[in-house]
């Protein structure tokens, strides 16, 4: 699973490469379980990046939303990169382009 996902901390930025085509109840829960110790009180935004993600369902927008609420502060920000128009799709289609920062 480690080539799945690639995690690492860089001045309070955690970053997030998901390099498998969906993100959904079975990957998010292995990617849940190696974040446990990348959250803590050091990091202030993420940054996700998407680029091969053709598919999300609700437990990988779970999943984005989880890290956006174990950020710490009104103003922590969570980065999605590269996120084919899919991804991008449903993450309009329930808004949450207000709640992440699309770059």
């Amino acid at each position: 699973m480690a080539d799945e996902f690639q995690t690492n901390v860089t001045d309070g930025v955690l970053h997030i490469a998901v390099n498998i085509p969906r993100l959904d109840a079975s990957s998010s829960a292995i990617l849940k379980s190696q974040l446990k110790p990348e959250l803590d009180p050091a990091v202030q935004s993420a940054e996700v990046e998407l680029g091969n993600v053709q598919f999300i369902d609700s437990s990988g927008i779970g999943f984005l939303l989880g890290i956006y609420r174990k950020l710490p502060g009104d103003a922590s920000v969570v980065n999605l990169r590269n996120d084919p128009p899919r991804v991008q799709a449903v993450l309009e289609l329930l808004r949450l382009h207000r709640v992440f920062k699309v770059v």
